[in-house]
């Protein structure tokens, strides 16, 4: 008998493997997702998990020149972002409506420079309140695999000349074609008065949306690409590039490249360039 229990349950995995493979990275993911919307002990990750130990940039340091009397920031830092979610309501309101709750962190630490104690150079906190809705549709020949609304609030948590903060709506539509996966999101900054913004004119350097693109290729490598502009004539955006690629069941490995302006709050105004190594925890697929 317990043979013939275990043979059920092999059984029934082999056949639950072979029906996953047959829908796409996107679909898998929706409909894990959709499997733990009734467990109220399970967090989700929202966007990428990962770790950098080596993380390469020429910082502005003429902004910490306060913070830190004077001395000097090493160019060499660690990175790593902690992204999660909870689905508060599934089905709200309709099928296939949930509302969720997240949160980001984004941190750059200056952690081999001991001189100053190791200090975390820059910390981007973001909440948000997402209402997802990931029922397929079509406006023409376009099939809509996911749709997203979301308030959102970003800030590095500080004071003084060093504070960066600003609130946000946001839309978008997620399409999937093949091995490709491309994320379109709009954005309207919900205005502040004149002595409570920190970042004045931040959208002529964030823009006021995002393209991003993923590719699955080459069995188990995901490409990722991320495109910012602000359409002006006096032209300024940005692009970050990711590779990662498994190195073990759970754990993958991740390059990443970023180019222009606002990789975090602190520089929005400043371009900069970083080059990074490190470890993937959770990835978009």
């Amino acid at each position: 008998m317990k043979a013939f229990l275990l043979f059920l349950i092999l059984f029934s995995s082999l056949l639950l493997s072979e029906d996953m493979r047959r829908y796409s990275a996107m679909q898998k993911r929706i409909m894990m997702e959709k499997g733990v919307i009734e467990n109220p002990f399970v967090i989700l990750p929202h966007r990428p998990n990962y770790l950098l130990p080596m993380s390469y940039s020429e910082g502005y340091n003429p902004l910490y020149q306060d913070t830190f009397d004077g001395k000097k920031l090493d160019n060499i830092e660690a990175k790593f972002q902690v992204s999660i979610k909870y689905v508060a309501i599934g089905d709200f309101l309709t099928d296939d409506l949930n509302l969720m709750f997240a949160f980001t962190s984004t941190n750059w630490w200056q952690s081999y420079n001991s001189e100053i104690s190791s200090p975390f150079r820059e910390t981007n906190y973001e909440p948000e309140m997402i209402f997802s809705y990931i029922k397929p549709y079509s406006i023409g020949n376009i099939d809509i695999k996911h749709t997203f609304l979301s308030i959102n609030h970003q800030s590095n948590g500080k004071s003084g000349t060093l504070s960066r903060s600003w609130n946000r709506i946001i839309g978008g539509v997620m399409v999937e074609k093949d091995d490709f996966i491309v994320n379109l999101e709009g954005w309207y900054r919900l205005p502040e008065g004149n002595e409570d913004d920190d970042n004045p004119h931040i959208e002529n350097y964030l823009g006021y949306g995002r393209l991003g693109i993923i590719w699955k290729a080459f069995g188990e490598n995901n490409f990722d690409i991320s495109l910012r502009n602000n359409l002006k004539k006096d032209n300024r955006g940005s692009i970050e590039m990711g590779w990662s690629f498994p190195l073990s069941h759970q754990l993958r490995g991740y390059v990443q490249y970023f180019n222009g302006y606002g990789e975090g709050l602190i520089y929005y105004n400043h371009a900069t360039e970083r080059f990074s190594l490190g470890v993937k925890l959770t990835d978009w697929l």
